[in-house]
Parts: structure tokens; sequence; C-alpha cells
């Protein structure tokens, strides 16, 4: 079996060669194809050598033998692959940018792992008893040589320490404390090369024979001459095979290498057209202001944000949407930043139970927003824990002058926000000691204006920000309550607005405008019946306008046969299928309530059949955005009709803006107006924005597009 395995590749072999010295079939080219090859080839026996050495332990742990054949093919394959292993890296090292002595003591580890395989396997055929003893300790040992050979392989491709030890092809982060004062070469430039380029052009390996360790051997270039312009030349090769396409052979660093980032191949281009001095400092260099703006990127920033980012590593995605499940949200205060805001704005339901979540990542969060909540004294306690926390909120909530002293245990605390809260003038006792705190805004509360004053007038380190109580008056008028019973209805529904002062006047509109006092004025509950978008705003003389309150409210007379989902919803969001999106319950601002259908980086929509042929004026979809969650709302919707149920026709299509930057959690109706339509087969297309859009801080992340009840009217 070993003879007919051995053959073709004595065969093969004994082709090359004689085509190589006589024939001249292995040109260099050709040479370098074969060679080239060896990257994949070297895997292979890797693999299989591995997977035997494997079955080895498995059937000893389980008392039970491999069969023979098996053991055979496992040890002629690793044969068969590490030869043509051997006979590509021999081309490919004769192609040279090689150190020497590094590719002899790789090759001669691959031929010493080759004969020492061969001799595996005549153990395996040939060995007694007692030869047997020392067949699983040699395998154990060729396996040792085996990761030994790769390793001086890996130094020779990808930089020394590729396997054991610090990898010289890692993203270096080059920041300089004096900017200004820094050498453009010795603490911009060479450290850049080094950690994206020197792996390739180095003592050991010099590619295309171009040593990129010095200044003079950057000078002296490589088979291409220098790397710097030339008359010939007006860019030099170096800024050329940078600025070549990723896909093109010749671009460097090698698209399987790390890349250069755009910032740092803009200080290359700004290095050497300025004559890619030397030895001259950034400030004496020509600048304009992108230039600046690149270079800023490479200052060191020793901010108190920078300093903490430093400590700890990125939150995972997983707690960030668990906090959401939980009505709050969570976000980091930059891209890619392991400090986050956290904000709890509006939660009438805070407890220890949400602190005691908040408390496992509590050292990285650095704002902590409790505006509007039922924030109080007794879950005050709880802000100990948050040691690194910057800035606070906690406006129009119930603590009092006990709910601070947990506050002067935050060494980094610098702002604070107790706007419209029942501190007293004990308060500022108690904020004085806070080490850090710059500003704290405490309008509206039973400290006195004249208090408030004085304090500024005594000290200078926290600066009181306050409105005296007239100008307050015209900030306060909270929206009007829209009150139902639900939100759909067949026939008509009735709806009321609810305010606290009987005084105040009430505007509303029902087609989805912003309402003014030249609005309808509310004086009693009114009727609809048809889909509306109430919003509604409080004013009174001589006070300021409140902000916009807003409700959606679909009539759906319709009857349904059948929904089917045009794409399956992620398991943990499947609700009850297609029958979620007509059941008339409207999903929540917690999307695992079990209401919403949730998709990842895909398009969904719906198959709709009804009882009878009906004519549909209008199409309106349910979706939620929850940005820190990845959830946003659809970008397009598509409707299409049919009179047999298979072959459909476009009969309307509307696209969306996409929300500006927020982390906001929102629910709304996407409406749709379609030509008057009598069908009894439609199929709505809800399009997903797929990724997550350039202002997250996971930009191009897979989004979720989350949708709940298609109304047809």
């Amino acid at each position: 079996m070993i003879y007919k395995l051995i053959t073709p590749i004595l065969w093969t072999s004994i082709l090359l060669i004689l085509s190589y010295f006589n024939y001249g079939l292995t040109s260099k080219i050709s040479m370098e194809l074969v060679g080239n090859f060896h990257p994949l080839l070297v895997h292979l026996p890797i693999g299989i050598f591995i997977l035997g050495f494997g079955l080895e332990l498995f059937s000893r742990w389980k008392k039970q033998k491999i069969p023979n054949y098996i053991q055979e093919f496992i040890l002629l394959s690793t044969i068969l692959c590490t030869f043509l292993s051997m006979l590509s890296g021999w081309l490919l090292g004769q192609g040279g940018g090689y150190e020497r002595e590094a590719l002899e003591l790789h090759r001669n580890m691959g031929i010493g792992f080759g004969i020492g395989t061969l001799v595996l396997y005549a153990l395996f055929k040939k060995g007694g008893p007692g030869l047997q003893k020392i067949y699983l300790p040699m395998y154990s040992g060729l396996l040792i040589v085996l990761s030994v050979t790769g390793h001086y392989g890996g130094n020779m491709t990808h930089g020394e320490g590729f396997l054991f030890g610090e990898s010289t092809s890692e993203i270096t982060s080059v920041v300089v404390s004096d900017l200004q004062k820094a050498l453009v070469y010795e603490d911009l430039v060479a450290p850049i090369l080094e950690a994206k380029c020197v792996s390739c052009h180095k003592e050991t390996k010099t590619k295309g024979g171009l040593l990129m360790t010095s200044k003079e051997s950057l000078v002296k270039g490589g088979e291409h001459g220098s790397v710097f312009p030339t008359e010939q030349n007006s860019k030099g090769t170096l800024l050329e095979r940078i600025h070549l396409d990723m896909q093109d052979k010749l671009h460097m660093p090698p698209k399987s290498k790390t890349q250069l980032s755009s910032t740092e191949i803009d200080l290359l281009d700004w290095w050497i057209s300025n004559g890619h001095c030397f030895d001259c400092q950034v400030d004496s260099l020509p600048k304009d202001e992108k230039t600046i703006k690149m270079l800023s990127a490479f200052e060191k920033n020793e901010s108190l944000l920078e300093t903490l980012a430093l400590e700890f590593e990125p939150i995972p995605q997983q707690w960030i949407s668990e906090v959401a499940a939980y009505g709050m949200s969570a976000y980091p205060i930059a891209a890619k930043s392991p400090l986050m805001i956290v904000n709890v704005k509006g939660k009438k339901d805070l407890n220890k139970s949400d602190f005691k979540l908040l408390k496992k990542y509590a050292p990285q969060i650095v704002e902590l927003n409790l505006s509007y909540s039922n924030m109080n004294d007794t879950l005050a306690v709880f802000l100990s824990d948050f040691e690194h926390l910057i800035k606070i909120q906690m406006s129009f909530t119930k603590i009092t002058d006990q709910s601070l002293e947990p506050l002067t245990e935050l060494k980094y605390l610098s702002s604070l926000n107790a706007f419209s809260t029942d501190l007293t003038q004990e308060a500022l006792e108690k904020i004085s000691p806070i080490k850090n705190l710059k500003k704290a805004y405490l309008s509206n509360t039973q400290i006195p204006v004249e208090a408030l004053k004085d304090f500024n007038d005594r000290q200078e380190k926290i600066l009181l920000e306050y409105v005296a109580e007239e100008t307050f008056a015209q900030t306060s008028l909270d929206p009007p309550k829209i009150v139902s019973e639900t939100d759909f209805f067949k026939k008509e529904l009735e709806i009321s607005l609810a305010y606290i002062f009987e005084d105040a006047n009430l505007y509303y509109t029902l087609d989805g405008s912003i309402p003014d006092t030249l609005s309808t004025r509310y004086t009693k509950p009114f009727t609809i019946r048809a889909s509306s978008s109430v919003r509604a705003i409080t004013h009174k003389k001589g006070w300021g306008m409140s902000e916009v309150a807003s409700a959606d409210f679909r009539k759906s007379a319709l009857d349904y046969k059948e929904v089917h989902l045009l794409a399956q919803p992620n398991e943990k969001y499947a609700a009850q299928g297609g029958k979620s999106l007509v059941d008339l319950k409207r999903g929540s601002t917690n999307f695992v309530d079990g209401m919403w259908l949730g998709f990842e980086g895909i398009h969904s929509g719906a198959e709709i059949t009804l009882r009878k042929p009906e004519v549909i004026h209008s199409v309106s979809v349910g979706a939620l955005s929850a940005p820190a969650s990845w959830i946003f709302f659809p970008t397009a919707i598509e409707v299409y009709a049919s009179t047999n149920g298979t072959d459909y026709k476009l009969i309307a299509k509307k696209s969306f803006e996409p929300i500006a930057p927020t982390n906001d959690i929102s629910k709304k109706f996407f409406d749709l107006k379609i030509p008057d339509t009598q069908t009894q087969h439609l199929k709505v297309v809800v399009k997903s924005p797929l990724k997550n859009p350039d202002w997250h801080p996971n930009p191009g992340g897979k989004s979720w597009l989350f949708i709940d009840e298609i109304i047809l009217d």
C-alpha cells in the first residue's frame, strides 16, 4: 500500500526537478506559483496529525482500539502532505526574501518531522510489543516538533514571537505627549512602520529586498529602488503601494496583514510630501487644517476619561441588552470605549434589582441620568457603588438632603443636577466636601436664591447654576396625558386629555403635526373614527409651552384569515409568530415582553390573507427603536397585492429617514397610503437598515428590526 502511495510522489518530484534543471518549465514565475501553495499545503499535515493524536488519546480513554485502516490512513496522509509541503516550501525558499539561518532551521525541522513520521509509521506496521510501548511517546514528541516547526515558520512570515511570545505584527497605538516638539520620523513614522511593515521587511525576511528597520535602509530601498519619490516616480513606491486597491497583489501591507489606518496613511503622505526628513520636528513642517486634525489623533490624551478607559475592557453587548430589557439604556461615551452612560430617565419602577444589575459594571459607569424617575433616599444608598461617576442627574425626583450623603464618597464627581427636588439649605454643606465637584444645578428647590448667591460669593470651587423662580415658572409646564381604553378600534374610539391644573389650556392635533395655540383647544373628550396620531400640549398665559405628548391609534376593521412571515424571527423574539402581527396587542418599549418579533440583519414582513376581498386604503406597521440594543426603525415599506395569492404586484412603496443619533427607546407606527385596491391577498415587506449607522458605538454591526402589528385600513 505504501508503495502505491509513494510511487506517484517520487515520479512527481522527478518530473519537477528535471523540468527545473533541464527543460525550464519551472521558471521563476512557475516556481513561485508552486511555492505559493506552501501556506495552504503546510496546514494539511498539521491538522491530520493532530487529529490522529487526538484519536489515539480518545481510544485509550474509552479503552476501544482504533481500526487499523483508520490509523494507517492518518499516518500515510500525514506523510504524503508533509512531502508536498516540503517540496513547495523548498521552491518558495528559492525565491529569496528570507533570512538564511531562519529558513534552514525551519526547513530542517520540517524534514526531521517528515522522517520521524516515517519511523512512526514503521513502528505501527512492524513494531513488536516492546517497540509499541514507545509509539505514543514518539507520537507526542513529534507533535512538539511539529509545533516548533510551525513557530519558526510563523516567525519568518508574521514576525518574531508569532506563536510563542509577543507578536510584532500587533496593532500599536502611537501617541506622544508633546506633539509639536515630537520628531516626525522617530516618534511617529518609525513606530507605524515597525507595527505595520517591518514584519515583512526586516533582517530575517527582506521581502522585495527591502529593509525598513532604519533610515539608511529606507533611503537605499529594495529591488525597485528607493521608497521615496524620484524623478521617474512622483509619489515613491511606498505611497504608491499603500494607496493601491486592497485586492491588488502589490498592495502594502498585504491584505492578510494588519492594515494602516486612514490617519496613519495621511501622516505618511504629509511626511513624504514635505521632503521625508528624518530629523525635523512636527512644528517645523507646514500644516493645513486637515493636517492639524490628523496630527491631533497622535497626541496623548491624559484626561480623566482616557485614563479610566485604559483600566477596563469593553462591556459585553449581552449586559447592555439586559439593561435595556429592564427599561434602562446603557451606551459607551464614545465608539469602542469601555466607559458607559446609563439613562434611567422617567423610570417609575426603579428598585433594588435595577441597581444590582448596574452594580456588575458600576466602576465603568461615568454618567447616570435618574431624572423624572422614582429615585429617593432609600435607593440613593446604592450610588456609592459608582466609584468613577463623573456626572449625575436627579432632577424632578423625590430625593432629600439625605440622598447626597453617598455622593461625598465619589471622588471624581464633577457635575450634579438636582433641579426641582426637595433639597434644603443643608444640602450646600453636604456638597462642599465633594473634591472634584465643579457645577451643581439646584434651581426650584427649598434652597433660597439668596443662599445660592451667597454660596457662589463665598467660594470658587463649586459653581451653583440657578434661575430666579419667576423664570423657572416659564419652563415647568408638563405635557398633558392622553387617555384611552386601547390603541386599536374597529369603528370609533373616545379619547380624553388630562392635566393636573384646571386653569391650563390644552391643544391637540390628530394628523401627527405639532400643536400650538392655534390648534384645536381641548374642552371635552372627543371621538375618532379613523386611524389618528394624537399630539397634545399644555399652555398657560405667562408660562412657556410644554413638551408634546404623543399617542397613535389605529382603526382595524378587517378580518384576517392567514398571516405568514416572510422571514423567521430570532428564536428569542418570536412572540406568537405571524399571529402576533394582527392580534391587536401592541408591544411595550420593553422589547423582551414577548410581544415583539425580532429580526437580526435581515428584512421581514408578512403575507396576509383576508377572509374576503376588501378595499385597502392604507397600511400601518408598528416598530421599535432602541439604538443602545442595536434596534432601529425600518428604512422602507413595500406593499404588494395579488389576485390569487401567488403572483404579487407592487402597489405602493415609501422610504423613511433614519433617526438622528439618540439612545432613547421609542415605538411608533409607520403609515403608508396606497391607491384604493380591492384584494384578498397582500404582501407587506418591511425593510431593515441591516447595519448600525456610523454614529453608533458599533458602526457596521448587524442591526435588529422589531415589529408588532400590521394594520390594514
